[in-house]
């Protein structure tokens, strides 16, 4: 049985994007298909090897944000970001300078492609041009991916969950995370308070140089992508690579599903491309993300300098078991510390020289602003 199923998943992969690739056909002749749309993802590396993102899809036409007023049109919304239509196989070049490399898309639509920046490449952000080939590039105009390179300024890197340590999401409550995920805007959610200016410490780093890489891992789908990108830029939180899951069917089964682990892949996957450079890792106590830090700071002796759980409710066993796994990182030579709140953390992260002293009261000051922030909504949502 074990051997059968990833033959099957692997058949069930193949037959899926054969009967898209069909449908599209047949909409096509109908003229019921709409165009194909290149979605850049955020891509990472170093100056010597930098990965991109992307997906093509077909573009379903969401509505923007601001125009979404009412709850059936966040639904409607939703659904569009859910329901995609991928292309497989479409040949896509990359134009990075004088440079120009091509990819293909696997079945789902996504592009990943390693590739060696131009010489003389700046840390910081970057864009490289996205120009779909084939097999359908008429009416498609290029689009810009930016690039986020880590030169040799940066202290160190940070790694933080979303779900739950940046936004409150109730992703341990079924009927809460269904609510989160398909009927509400970025809009009128809110980050947990001080996360902007506690993240933006820890990019800046202890001179202020705003040269330390943050990423975002989470178990949210792709098709969230620009749902989460647009939170963190209207709540000024730093910009960072996304690294999010694919949802349905994959040659590993069905998903969601099977835990978290994926997380665990992305995040060998940032350490092992910035090999150099220490971390620090974020997250809460309602998942697995204590377990998950714990096994990366095995993994990666010396490379992490602190783990930092948010404490949100969870089962009552969940204190000793946070307990035990923190002694068990302390063994391993890093160090992990339960906050119920930002300051704290960004006050432990200062006395540590990771971040200025005098970030501190702004964490302070953008916590208690965000505390009245959602004491308003609240008060809203009860009327």
């Amino acid at each position: 049985m074990p051997a059968f199923k990833p033959a099957f998943f692997e058949f069930a992969v193949r037959a899926d994007a054969a009967w898209d690739a069909w449908s599209r056909r047949v909409r096509r002749r109908l003229k019921l298909a709409r165009p194909p749309r290149i979605l850049p993802y955020r891509g990472y590396g170093t100056p010597e090897r930098v990965l991109i993102q992307a997906r093509v899809l077909e573009d379903r036409d969401v509505r923007p944000s601001h125009l979404r007023r009412t709850l059936v049109g966040s639904a409607i919304a939703s659904y569009q970001r859910y329901a995609t239509r991928e292309l497989a196989g479409a040949h896509v070049a990359v134009h990075w300078g004088d440079k120009r490399w091509e990819g293909t898309t696997d079945e789902e639509g996504f592009l990943t492609l390693w590739v060696a920046p131009p010489e003389g490449i700046l840390p910081g952000w970057n864009f490289v041009k996205l120009e779909l080939l084939g097999p359908e590039p008429e009416g498609v105009a290029t689009v810009s991916a930016p690039v986020l390179v880590a030169g040799a300024e940066a202290e160190l890197g940070v790694i933080s969950d979303i779900d739950d340590t940046v936004i409150v999401t109730g992703v341990t409550n079924p009927l809460k995370r269904a609510w989160t995920l398909f009927l509400t805007e970025h809009r009128t959610r809110l980050p947990f308070e001080g996360v902007d200016a506690f993240y933006k410490a820890l990019h800046d780093g202890s001179q202020g140089q705003e040269t330390n890489p943050i990423f975002y891992v989470s178990s949210s789908p792709w098709n969230l992508y620009e749902h989460l990108d647009e939170f963190l830029s209207l709540h000024r939180i730093p910009a960072g690579p996304l690294l999010l899951r694919d949802w349905g069917l994959s040659r590993h089964g069905f998903a969601p599903g099977g835990g978290h682990g994926h997380k665990l892949d992305k995040i060998r996957g940032v350490m092992g491309t910035l090999e150099q450079l220490p971390f620090i890792l974020i997250g809460d106590s309602g998942q697995e993300d204590a377990e998950h830090y714990r096994t990366i700071v095995r993994e990666f002796p010396g490379r992490v300098r602190c783990v930092y759980i948010r404490n949100v409710p969870t089962k009552e066993q969940r204190a000793v078991e946070l307990a035990l796994i923190a002694e068990e990182v302390r063994q391993a030579g890093s160090q992990m510390v339960v906050v119920d709140d930002t300051v704290t953390a960004a006050r432990h992260a200062a006395k540590a020289g990771w971040i200025r002293w005098e970030e501190v009261p702004r964490v302070e000051e953008h916590q208690r602003e965000d505390a009245e922030a959602r004491t308003v909504l609240d008060s809203l949502d009860r009327e």
